[in-house]
């Protein structure tokens, strides 16, 4: 009776939230996170963008999105809060294995050093790719220049959650 008690914990693990009032949810196409109890879902993606598809857009605010895009058509949020932080990931659905294999193993032990956010088109940010279950994905990551150290923190902990059903 060990095995089904052991496997039973193990399932437990991997789908209860993190932490109070954390919440696993559904992203669509069988992906999942767990997202902190003070992150947002945004309404819509903020993007016209079909392929790669949008699958999470999430923040530590209410989001508000520019009627103007990024560059690639990436959603660009209007009224950035400088202690804000904002996520965004996408999986690109026609790839082929030889592209596949450009996209770094998915890991639990996601890290965002203060280095990683950069200078970009839409704000200092930091652009990540990962592969998971034969699927690609890539993940944008913005940060107001006040956010807390919590901030990046909570996003790894984001990206660390990520199934694919």
């Amino acid at each position: 009776m060990l095995v089904p008690a052991l496997a039973l914990a193990v399932v437990a693990a991997t789908t209860a939230p993190a932490g109070a009032g954390d919440q696993r949810v559904a992203l669509g196409g069988g992906e999942s996170v767990v997202l902190p109890a003070a992150w947002h879902l945004a309404r819509g993606h903020g993007t016209p963008l079909i392929d790669p598809i949008p699958r999470l857009t999430a923040a530590t605010f209410p989001v508000r999105f520019s009627r103007q895009h990024c560059v690639c058509a990436t959603p660009r949020v209007a009224d950035f809060p400088r202690a804000g932080a904002f996520l965004f990931v996408m999986e690109y659905s026609a790839l082929g294995c030889r592209d596949l294999r450009n996209f770094p193993v998915h890991t639990t032990h996601t890290r965002i050093g203060r280095s990683a956010i950069r200078p970009g088109d839409c704000g200092p940010s930091d652009t990540r790719l990962f592969r998971e279950a034969g699927r690609g994905f890539q993940v944008q990551i913005y940060l107001g220049s006040d956010a807390p150290a919590s901030a990046r923190t909570q996003i790894a902990a984001i990206l660390d959650s990520w199934r694919v059903g």
